[in-house]
């Protein structure tokens, strides 16, 4: 059973079928633009480096003061140490509050005070105000104060 309209010698019917092109593949997707996966990847990637650089820069401080303090426990000169001590816990402050580097002496040592949780002010503190003290220091302190103002 023959479909009268579809009569290959209709004149009109061939002309469309000739017009007809024949069954061709797309064409291959370009390299640009990237598809979302490729951006959504770059995007993570780029996010990994800024964290990454932003943590280092960060830590960079710490790893500053904690290799000074550990140069400055072998310093032979007791009050030289003291003072560079004051010195370089100030600078570690200012990096949690940089107020905290201009303040006082005793606000200072309050400050040690409060971080280290103790009920006084360790006897190291503002001791190269005073020529002839003659403290011992406990070094695990000023670690601690480092690791705790340079996060």
């Amino acid at each position: 059973m023959a479909n009268p309209q579809l009569n290959a010698a209709d004149p009109a019917l061939a002309s469309l079928l000739a017009e007809l092109e024949g069954n061709t593949a797309p064409a291959a997707p370009g390299f640009w633009p990237p598809a979302p996966v490729y951006w959504l990847s770059l995007i993570l990637v780029l996010a990994a480096v800024v964290a990454g650089v932003w943590l280092w820069r960060r830590g960079r401080m710490r790893r500053r003061c904690l290799l000074a303090l550990k140069t400055l426990q072998q310093e032979p000169d007791a009050e030289r140490q003291l003072q560079q001590l004051h010195i370089l816990l100030r600078n570690a402050a200012a990096q949690r509050t940089p107020a905290l580097k201009t303040e006082s002496a005793p606000a200072f040592a309050q400050l040690v005070r409060s971080t280290l949780n103790r009920a006084e002010v360790p006897a190291w503190v503002n001791a190269h105000y005073r020529p002839d003290a003659r403290v011992e220091i406990d070094w695990r302190e000023p670690r601690t104060l480092i690791k705790r103002w340079c996060r």
